[in-house]
């Protein structure tokens, strides 16, 4: 018998292949699990210049498009998001979406001031690179994506994962990376209506979202959240020598936070 469905929300520049490895395991542990892949962000992306509708993708956008998957369901899912994903679940959360949810490496809502540098620096750096954010579709960048989001993936396999990620949407980066200035607060969470058992996991060594920030995005569920924090773990997590322990973690939580 089905525990019932899980939808895995992936983050920016990846599709929903990223949780093959949890899948593989919630599906063993009786879960019904959907990875879909936000628009433009398939697996037929990868490798190709930015779709020319894909610079005006908001997080509102996505969020709809997710809206409209949960619909399909025959019940109410589980949500695990990770990174900007781990945003999106946050939203879809707080308008009584989702029955529990896990945040791996949760991008922080609109407020949440900066834990670190890189927070700074990151945003930064694509500002100078590309002269505004708002405008444009950004392709995957190799060097960023080695320092920030790969660091802990083995060398032998972030070329791997590098060829499978796609452009991603300006505004919807500007909206999450830059959120003092977005007047609109688009990556606002209502989080006084987030009822549900949340897990906010975060690696001790993530550069894209550090764990003292993680902490802060479980510290707006007070009475709702549990973190964890793994040493030696970095932001893309999956790839990474600590995945398993990742795994694990999240499936056993869901089987004792979670009915039906």
């Amino acid at each position: 018998m089905s525990r019932g469905d899980i939808v895995l929300l992936h983050g920016a520049f990846v599709g929903g292949w990223m949780f093959e490895p949890l899948r593989a395991e919630l599906s063993r542990r009786g879960w019904r699990t959907h990875a879909p892949d936000l628009p433009f962000h398939g697996s037929s992306f990868a490798g190709q210049p930015p779709h020319p509708e894909l610079h005006n993708q908001r997080l509102a956008d996505y969020r709809r498009f997710l809206e409209d998957e949960i619909a399909r369901l025959p019940q109410q899912p589980v949500l695990v998001g990770h990174s900007m994903g781990g945003l999106l679940a946050q939203q879809l959360a707080a308008r009584g979406l989702a029955r529990a949810a896990v945040l791996l490496a949760p991008v922080a809502p609109w407020g949440l001031l900066p834990h670190s540098l890189g927070e700074v620096a990151g945003p930064a750096g694509l500002l100078m690179k590309t002269g505004s954010l708002w405008h444009k579709a950004l392709a995957p960048d190799f060097a960023m994506a080695a320092e920030y989001s790969l660091v802990r993936v083995p060398p032998a396999r972030q070329r791997d994962i590098f060829a499978r990620l796609v452009p991603e949407s300006g505004h919807a980066l500007f909206e999450m990376l830059l959120w003092w200035m977005d007047w609109h607060a688009g990556s606002h969470v209502s989080a006084h209506r987030v009822k549900i058992p949340l897990l906010v996991l975060s690696g001790d060594d993530d550069r894209v979202t550090p764990a003292a920030t993680c902490r802060a995005v479980a510290g707006r569920y007070r009475g709702h959240a549990v973190y964890r924090e793994i040493a030696g773990l970095g932001h893309f997590i999956f790839g990474e020598p600590k995945e398993a322990d990742v795994i694990g973690i999240v499936a056993d939580w869901l089987e004792t936070h979670t009915a039906g």
